[in-house]
């Protein structure tokens, strides 16, 4: 994740605010706390964060909705929101989401489901903001113009050649890719020339030490014609059907 990456949370309760807390730092965000509607548009108004998380009765009796009703009449720019709250009913989430929340978790809940929530909304607020640039597969997202790869919101330490061959793959959305098209695709000075498969070999075995190092990434996987990428769940479900 880019150091710009923040979390704010807006919650009056502080046992809840540290619970949210400790999921967010663990995808690696910044955070930031509001208790109020108002401290939540002063924290928004100063830097908007890439991800809130919104209680709904807020402790100075305010709507916490009221502060998407206050996005809403803003320009650019959005973060992604999920809404946390005690207000369960079917009408409650279709208010929420109907104003402009992205989910809706119930109060209680397991950190497992938040940090799940937390993924899916950051997923698909990324997405929304840069369709052409960001590539999304499973826990991995690839940003094309700033030539970033990140795994969970972790970034990855890759090299120009690496990243370009991880983009290739990404690409194809869990579809083979053949030898031959990483081949044209990546090493374009040389795509003239037949696939080298020492090359190929060499450059997919550091793709999958960096990929290996991270809690939660993609696998590259193989066959004689070439590679794909399975998500940590298909990998595990295979398994145990073997």
């Amino acid at each position: 994740m880019s150091e710009s990456s923040q979390l704010l949370i807006v919650e009056d309760d502080p046992t809840m605010a540290s619970l949210m807390a400790d999921v967010a730092s663990e995808l690696g965000y910044g955070i930031s706390l509001a208790e109020t509607l108002d401290q939540a548009k002063r924290e928004s108004a100063a830097h908007l964060p890439d991800l809130v998380i919104l209680d709904r009765m807020l402790g100075d009796g305010s709507e916490g909705l009221g502060y998407i009703e206050w996005l809403n009449a803003l320009e650019g720019k959005r973060p992604g929101i999920l809404v946390a709250s005690r207000l369960t009913s079917v009408s409650d989430h279709v208010l929420g989401l109907e104003t402009g929340a992205d989910d809706y978790i119930n109060k209680p809940f397991e950190r497992e489901e938040l940090r799940a929530r937390l993924r899916a909304v950051a997923r698909r607020a990324v997405s929304n903001r840069a369709p052409e640039s960001v590539l999304i597969f499973d826990t991995l997202e690839v940003r094309k113009s700033s030539a970033q790869a990140l795994v969970n919101n972790t970034p990855l330490p890759l090299r120009p050649q690496s990243f370009s061959l991880l983009k290739a793959i990404v690409e194809r959305q869990g579809e083979w890719v053949s030898r031959k098209a990483l081949w044209h695709e990546v090493w374009t000075d040389y795509k003239n020339l037949s696939p080298q498969d020492t090359v190929i070999n060499t450059a997919i075995s550091r793709l999958r030490g960096v990929l290996s190092v991270v809690e939660g990434a993609p696998e590259i996987v193989s066959e004689n014609f070439g590679y794909r990428l399975v998500s940590q769940n298909d990998r595990l479900l295979d398994s145990e059907t073997v």
